[in-house]
């Protein structure tokens, strides 16, 4: 059991709340505690739990659509000793929040095989489109980590911040055509595109890829498009989409490993905003906004 400190706050979570995800696919059913994130104190433990001990701090993701167990959005939270990991003396547990979805999410869509299948020191060149809010925060670094050059989307009040997370090139795309500034970049093409934003943000994704290339767009679970034949089509034109959904069935070896490219210091957490528990109205509404540069988190009392 863990006393919650702080809850990330995610897109799903908002959507659930609005009715706009529908959720008894995943075994849920309304009323219920949303949240999918959260980092605290040990409290209890099972009698056969050996991974981490009471006052532990911690880190988790919880079973809210895998188990259809309560989310995070809570002073309390029972969670599988495998969905948990061990939070750094120095790194807080508010900026601890902000790892499982947006870092796993970003981990997957990069490096899992049925995804971007990226591998270390390849000089692939990657396109990450929406670069500033937290997968993309975690995806631009997490591919500078693996040794591939990175293009990377975001407004012109977010570029110093995507500059400092090691982009190669910078694009706004208020003011840049996208697709002449990876021309320029990369004539051939580029190998990767990790989408995190949505179905209709690019032009053409699949024309700004070199043949063989992998467009990766991340699940926004509401805004995907006709996914089936967008697919087919991107096959016909000698690339690969793949509509990503994060899996947690690696989820403690995932969450340990950026732990470690963290404390190794390859790997900067993204900024937060803190909002109390009482106040996640107002955090779900700047969410809805779309303009989050990082993460937002709830401060749990």
């Amino acid at each position: 059991m863990i006393k919650v400190a702080f809850a990330g706050v995610n897109p799903a979570d908002w959507k659930i709340r609005a009715g706009h995800l529908d959720v008894a696919p995943f075994g849920l059913e309304l009323p219920l505690t949303v949240g999918l994130d959260a980092a605290g104190t040990v409290v209890a433990t099972g009698e056969k739990v050996t991974k981490v001990k009471k006052g532990d701090r911690v880190v988790s993701g919880t079973n809210l659509f895998s188990n259809a167990k309560p989310g995070s959005y809570a002073q309390y939270l029972v969670v599988n000793e495998q969905r948990v990991a061990i939070v750094p003396d120095h790194i807080s547990l508010e900026s601890a929040a902000t790892i499982p979805t947006a870092g796993i999410t970003a981990w997957q869509a990069l490096f899992a095989s049925d995804k971007g299948g990226l591998s270390k020191g390849q000089g692939t060149k990657i396109l990450i489109n929406g670069a500033s809010g937290g997968v993309g925060s975690f995806a631009v670094q997490l591919a500078k980590w693996a040794g591939a050059e990175v293009a990377a989307t975001c407004s012109s009040a977010n570029l110093e911040y995507v500059k400092s997370l090691g982009a190669d090139l910078l694009i706004d795309y208020k003011t840049q055509n996208i697709r002449d500034e990876l021309i320029k970049w990369s004539s051939n093409g580029i190998d990767l595109i990790v989408d995190v934003i949505s179905a209709d943000s690019l032009e053409d994704p699949v024309g700004l890829l070199r043949k063989g290339g992998k467009l990766v767009s991340v699940a926004t679970l509401t805004d995907d498009g006709d996914v089936e034949t967008s697919i087919a089509e991107a096959k016909e034109r000698g690339v690969t989409k793949v509509l990503a959904f994060m899996n947690d069935l690696n989820f403690g070896e995932e969450i340990q490993q950026l732990i470690d490219i963290v404390k190794v210091g390859n790997l900067k957490l993204p900024p937060t905003e803190a909002y109390d528990l009482d106040n996640v109205v107002q955090a779900h509404e700047k969410l809805e906004t779309g303009r989050v540069r990082g993460k937002l988190v709830l401060r749990v009392k």
